[in-house]
């Protein structure tokens, strides 16, 4: 079968995805034309204008029967309005269907009607399919839970034992002012990678510094060299902090986690990291101190949290959870 993949991170036709190892069906990236910079809170008019064109340009491309894969809520919603119409025929499968939050309204009411369209709904985390069924109003078996996937990498950086530090990166729903309390508390050395905007009006203690516009790898060798990694969450409806505890974990490094819909379904408390309860900076306080003391429980949490990612988070096993998804609807 043909499907057209369209995704705001593949901006050309050769680009690699997981799609380049799946066997039976052909492939159409719909180049995306645009870059949106940084985390928002919601899409911009020009935004969605983005996310229509893309969208047009797989019905110019498309032929009766064919499929579509889209990536993100935007691309699902634009695709599912145009199945809606009859302009576009043929299946639909949501890839990484997150949102960062749950809003009512007009738009609310139009991702219904749009959506109800889609054959399938991915989600990276369990808790998601009741929620998302409930508030898109779709029965729970439209939707499937799918390990999230990351390109494996082996660490090359050691920890910095001469300038120890704790590490917290990213912006959608982070906790900063419990982490900021945490660490007021004590004392470690702290770099917080993130956009400044995520902390306007919270007063950084004297051991905090704050990083932002940092590449990828620059953030990975910072994750490698922190003594402790922590993903600080305020959200208990959707998926928040997957990735940075995801590449923490697949780095052999210690992690101290909010219990969240983002993290429960990546580790096991007291075996790959250590999960506490959500807006509680005493916990996160202890837990984080608990890790920095004691070089052996970082290790035994690391290695467990290594082994976890090899096998069940790399995207080579996100691909056969795709490829058996797309074989429901037939092969070539």
């Amino acid at each position: 079968m043909k499907w057209h993949v369209l995704t705001p991170f593949l901006q050309t036709r050769d680009q690699a995805w997981i799609t380049d190892s799946l066997a039976g069906h052909q492939f159409n990236i719909i180049p995306a034309s645009y870059r949106h910079d940084g985390p928002r809170k919601r899409a911009s008019g020009r935004h969605w204008l983005d996310f229509a064109g893309q969208t047009l340009q797989a019905r110019r491309e498309s032929r009766a029967g064919d499929g579509f894969i889209t990536a993100f809520p935007p691309l699902a919603t634009m695709t599912g309005a145009l199945r809606r119409l009859h302009l576009l025929k043929g299946p639909q499968v949501a890839w990484t269907f997150n949102l960062g939050t749950l809003r009512r309204g007009l738009s609310h009411g139009l991702a219904r009607r749009a959506l109800a369209t889609v054959d399938v709904l991915v989600v990276h985390s369990r808790q998601e399919i009741e929620t998302y069924s409930q508030w898109l109003g779709l029965p729970s078996s439209r939707f499937e839970y799918v390990p999230l996937g990351r390109v494996l990498r082996q660490p090359w950086l050691a920890e910095d034992e001469a300038r120890p530090f704790v590490l917290a990166m990213g912006a959608a729903n982070r906790d900063w002012a419990n982490f900021l309390r945490a660490m007021a508390v004590l004392g470690h050395r702290t770099i917080i990678v993130a956009p400044p905007q995520a902390l306007d009006g919270l007063d950084l203690p004297a051991c905090v510094e704050l990083r932002t516009g940092l590449s990828r790898e620059q953030c990975q060798a910072l994750c490698q060299q922190a003594r402790v990694n922590v993903v600080p969450i305020d959200n208990q409806a959707t998926a928040s902090g997957q990735i940075a505890l995801i590449e923490a974990m697949m780095f052999g490094r210690a992690s101290v986690a909010a219990r969240c819909p983002g993290t429960r379904d990546l580790a096991q408390d007291g075996q790959h990291a250590l999960l506490v309860s959500p807006g509680d900076a005493t916990a996160l306080a202890d837990g984080i101190d608990a890790l920095w003391q004691d070089a052996g429980l970082r290790a035994r949490l690391g290695q467990g949290a290594a082994a976890r990612v090899r096998a069940e988070f790399s995207e080579q096993a996100e691909a056969r959870h795709l490829q058996r998804i797309l074989d429901r609807f037939g092969a070539r």
